[in-house]
């Protein structure tokens, strides 16, 4: 697993062999949570098209959704697994090792 985009507090885009995960940092006044998701093939491909402007945009539409508490209405995405998440805390321990 690897942090191959950052948009540093509020989401980061990691990488392994089998997929690419979207974690976005959801702040809702005093309390934040996580929404980590696994993109499917079709935003895949819109990310490589359109770069990191699309990912910022998916990221502010998932946040908007769970401000409102729809995101199942409109979205499908694969949550990522406790095992994902931890290959992604990782992930983000070395990225964040690397930058000092």
């Amino acid at each position: 697993m690897q942090l191959i985009e950052i948009e540093p507090y509020f989401w980061e885009l990691y990488e392994d062999s089998e997929n690419i995960y979207l974690n976005v940092l959801i702040n809702m006044s005093a309390i934040s949570w996580e929404k980590t998701i696994c993109l499917d093939e079709q935003t895949i491909q819109q990310y490589q098209t359109q770069g990191k402007g699309f990912i910022d945009g998916l990221a502010k539409r998932i946040e908007s959704s769970q401000f409102r508490k729809d995101y199942e209405r409109f979205y499908s995405y694969t949550d990522a697994s406790k095992e994902q998440k931890k290959e992604m805390l990782q992930a983000f321990n070395e990225y964040k090792a690397k930058q000092k």
